[in-house]
């Protein structure tokens, strides 16, 4: 049991650093998870499966393995089957504890994981990326899955704030502040459903965390109205000093708690600094909103629109993060999401319908299991009731496509069981069927080896792009080539190795590597820019003009594509009337009257209602191509 709780403890470090790296949110950071999922599963015994989990495993599988048969990107979508088998063997590793034997050192990691995040993202904002929207991004760089993780750390904190451990109010402290600087509506409902089930199955756990947290939570409050407005304009010097008068709050109030003058002090001050507080604006501007109606919310629904015009006719799938691949084109409007902003939604596009109805059938197990809760220890409480809340949530945003929060919940899968099977498997009785430790093994093997070159790849591909974009194109080359030996399915790959050709005129080369590139990726615009490009170096210009032209087929929601494109349009006519050729002139001019003409028509298609800046087409640039191109088709004609 040491070696098994060294190991433990290591995973839950592991994970709670790769909250600070992206949250493990790229494809190749998520194969950290799987290494980490693979080791602690590898220690597990012969466990057993309901039916219906055993039926989930089968039908991710097979939408595993459906999404490769067309990936929207082939680089992306190798990542999903290793994935699959990660997700497996965390929810095995999770069943090979008995109930209530890892629940503790969960909670815990949960409540300083969602602590330091947010006070690391607080500290250290002039060192990370600005969200859009003001609020805290902390090193995940999305304020939701700030908040989540101060849900997730608010419920893992409460049986040792009820226990009285003095270090507890400061954690409780920090997962408020994510949980409340998020500004998401989503999850503060999400935490109030939380706080309901707690109350339910947990009364006297909540109570007693309430009696001695209450100064950290009404200074968290206070806190987060004096910090929003410094987070929105990144003024670290504030927020020091904010976080710093916090903290010595809580440590007094913690220090004295038996003392009851301290107490109303403290009561005092924090109402005094809620009294006083200049984020009071800012708390009702997102809070009585209506929930739907502000720019950001309102385009879920459209994305979620968008999500099932495209999953009604890939019941396959199109291989992991699809939606990424595919939503250029599919997008009714012009906008850019990364994300399809519902987790089932998102399993659907990437493993088909059988790879959602997997996940529903794992969502509807958890919840359903947690009527149970009444019966259970508080860390199980506290872990399992969070986790319900990150599955209602998820439901209507993407925080599970960070792998920071979707292991530990198939972790939690396997908790809601009834724990390893110590005995011969045939002596053992119960429902399901065993999952033996053979399997597990062979499943891990696959997965790490899978994952290790996988994660090679990826981190290949990370230099060469890096590279060149500091102006390195030996170094890009390398490493691109390193990546095509490793996984030669890797689109990324051949397109970094071509646009590094391309830089050393090494044209021909160049070409077939973005030929490559767009088999592999037939939908990333990108790849048809880069051969547009390289064919207007070498003249050939037909060429080149349907290249730009397959561009803005690839990106029609995109005013700059069409304006790269007509640019390029004018200059390659330029060239060619200046080389005498009037029969290729002609030719692009009419090629260069087709992009406007898709501009034009892509316009009309625009909603009138879009939340969104439209489509530009009243640049000068376009006016003045269309009358320089009509005036060579007309003179060509004649």
């Amino acid at each position: 049991m040491i070696k098994r709780d060294v190991l433990g403890f290591t995973v839950l470090i592991g994970l709670a650093l790769g909250a600070f790296w992206d949250g493990l949110y790229a494809p190749g950071q998520q194969m950290v998870g799987v290494l980490l999922a693979a080791a602690l599963a590898l220690r597990a015994p012969s466990v057993r499966l309901h039916g219906s989990e055993w039926l989930a495993l089968l039908l991710l599988a097979a939408g595993a393995a459906g999404g490769l048969a067309a990936p929207a990107a082939a680089g992306a979508a190798a990542h999903g089957p290793v994935l699959v088998a990660g997700w497996a063997l965390a929810l095995i590793a999770g069943r090979s504890f008995r109930p209530g034997e890892a629940e503790p050192a969960l909670a815990r990691f949960w409540a300083a994981t969602g602590a330091l995040l947010a006070f690391a993202g607080m500290l250290l904002i002039s060192f990370t990326a600005p969200h859009h929207s003001g609020r805290l991004a902390s090193f995940v760089g999305y304020p939701i899955a700030v908040g989540m993780a101060g849900l997730l750390g608010l419920a893992g904190a409460l049986p040792d704030l009820a226990a009285g451990r003095r270090w507890a109010p400061v954690l409780a402290l920090g997962c408020a502040l994510g949980l409340l600087l998020s500004g998401s509506r989503g999850v503060w409902a999400a935490f109030a459903l939380a706080v309901a089930y707690f109350s339910w199955a947990a009364s006297d756990v909540l109570r007693g965390a309430l009696s001695r947290a209450w100064p950290a939570l009404l200074a968290a409050f206070a806190t987060a109205l004096w910090a929003a407005p410094a987070v929105q304009g990144r003024d670290a010097p504030r927020l020091w000093l904010v976080l710093l008068l916090a903290l010595l709050t809580v440590a007094v109030a913690e220090r004295f708690h038996h003392l009851r003058p301290v107490r109303l002090a403290v009561l005092t001050a924090a109402l005094a600094a809620l009294a006083l507080a200049p984020g009071w604006g800012w708390l009702w501007g997102r809070a009585a909103m209506l929930p739907l109606t502000d720019t950001s919310s309102a385009e879920r629904l459209i994305f979620l629109r968008d999500g099932l015009a495209l999953a009604a006719d890939l019941p396959r799938g199109a291989g992991y993060r699809a939606w990424s691949a595919l939503h250029l084109q599919a997008a009714s409007y012009p906008y850019y999401s990364a994300e399809v902003h519902s987790s089932l939604l998102d399993a659907a596009l990437s493993f088909g319908w059988a790879g959602a109805a997997a996940f529903l059938l794992l969502y509807a197990r958890l919840l359903l299991g947690l009527r149970r809760g009444r019966a259970w220890p508080p860390a199980r409480v506290a872990v399992l009731g969070g986790l319900g809340a990150l599955v209602l949530h998820a439901l209507v945003d993407w925080e599970l496509s960070y792998g920071f929060f979707m292991f530990p919940l198939w972790f939690g899968f396997g908790l809601l069981g009834d724990g390893p099977v110590l005995a011969a498997p045939a002596a053992v009785g119960g429902r399901g069927w065993v999952w033996p430790r053979w399997l597990t093994a062979a499943l891990a093997g696959l997965a790490l080896a899978g994952a290790l070159l996988l994660g090679a790849a990826d981190a290949a591909v990370d230099l060469a792009a890096g590279s060149l974009s500091s102006g390195s194109p030996a170094a890009s080359l390398r490493h691109a080539g390193a990546a095509v030996a490793l996984a030669p399915w890797n689109d990324l790959a051949h397109g970094y190795r071509g646009a590094a050709l391309a830089q050393f005129g090494r044209g021909e080369e160049a070409l077939a590597a973005l030929a490559r590139a767009r088999e592999l990726g037939p939908r990333e615009p990108w790849y048809a820019r880069l051969q547009a490009e390289e064919l207007g170096r070498q003249r050939r210009w037909d060429e080149a003009a349907a290249a730009w032209r397959e561009y803005v087929r690839l990106w029609p929601w995109e005013t700059e594509a069409y304006a790269a494109a007509v640019s390029a349009h004018l200059d390659y006519l330029e060239r060619a009337q200046a080389a005498g050729d009037t029969a290729a002139a002609a030719r692009l001019a009419k090629s260069g009257l087709a992009v406007l003409d898709r501009l034009e028509g892509q316009k009309a298609l625009e909603p009138g209602d879009a939340p969104r800046k439209g489509l530009e087409v009243d640049r000068p640039l376009f006016r003045e191509a269309r009358q320089v191109l009509e005036r060579w088709v007309a003179s060509g004609e004649s």
